[in-house]
């Protein structure tokens, strides 16, 4: 298959992301681009086998291998067989490092999937958006390159590796036991003890997978049900900060706005006023 497109670019540069080209190449050719290339770029190998070289290093891209180029960054790829069938997508836009690096792509890496079948169907939906010249193709596109990033981290990070699967599996009794204890005065070493682990390493795993520490997870927790709390009962803020685990009602309203950038009571009015509307 051998199917890409440029847009012309209009409005959507002005975008968070916007995709800049996308294709596809059975027969990938010689690239050297020793100034690099101005746009973020993901290649992805479907069919046959290149070699990468970036860095002074060397790499094979195999079928369900890929990798990532920052914009300027010297490399240069060519088939390493006669058939090397790639599908590519090159963006840019004023998001795309602040994105890219929150899902680990601040720097040139090559990766693996296990099955690519997500990710391609997203790819085709972006080159076939393209090639329709709707007026608003290139918006639409910005959405479904969003959408590819999200599962680029998702098959990448939170799926490929068998030691990050390993870690997740560590830390998954605690997650539970903080999802059915929330409202309890936990401590860190309570935490550790679930999973007979030392309260240093438990902090090291959480943030390795979840990119949060233990305590941060118990306050995302305890204020998605405070949340709930405060639109389907008629409880007191005071009594809604200490079912949810909170025994000074002042440090939950700071928690509380922190996450939420509106108090308990605002929030509650909030919905309040927007379900007797739908009900009025």
């Amino acid at each position: 298959m051998t199917d890409f497109s440029y847009p012309i670019l209009g409005d959507e540069i002005n975008l968070p992301f916007y995709v800049v080209g996308t294709g596809a190449i059975d027969k990938e050719h010689h690239i050297l681009r020793e100034q690099g290339y101005p746009y973020h770029q993901f290649i992805c190998c479907v069919r046959g086998s290149g070699i990468l070289r970036f860095g002074g290093k060397e790499y094979t891209i195999k079928e369900g291998e890929g990798f990532y180029l920052p914009p300027e960054f010297p490399h240069e790829y060519l088939p390493a067989e006669e058939i090397w069938e790639t599908h590519w997508i090159t963006f840019g836009g004023s998001e795309a490092a602040n994105v890219l690096k929150l899902i680990r792509f601040d720097h040139a890496r090559v990766f693996h999937v296990s099955d690519m079948t997500a990710l391609d169907a997203i790819f085709k939906k972006i080159l076939y958006m393209l090639k329709t010249n709707y007026f608003y193709s290139g918006h639409q596109c910005s959405a479904f390159l969003y959408t590819y990033l999200l599962e680029v981290n998702r098959l990448v990070n939170l799926q490929s590796s068998s030691n990050d699967s390993y870690k997740l599996g560590q830390i998954q009794p605690v997650i539970d036991y903080i999802d059915e204890n929330y409202m309890k005065d936990l401590t860190l070493n309570t935490l550790a003890s679930v999973v007979n682990l030392s309260p240093q390493y438990l902090c090291r795993l959480f943030k390795d997978c979840l990119n949060l520490r233990p305590f941060e997870y118990l306050s995302r927790r305890r204020i998605q049900q405070a949340k709930i709390l405060l639109i389907e009962e008629n409880d007191t803020i005071n009594e809604i900060a200490a079912k949810v685990g909170y025994n000074d009602c002042s440090y939950f309203c700071a928690v509380f706005k922190k996450h939420e950038m509106l108090s308990p009571a605002e929030f509650r009015s909030l919905h309040k006023k927007v379900r007797s509307k739908k009900h009025g």
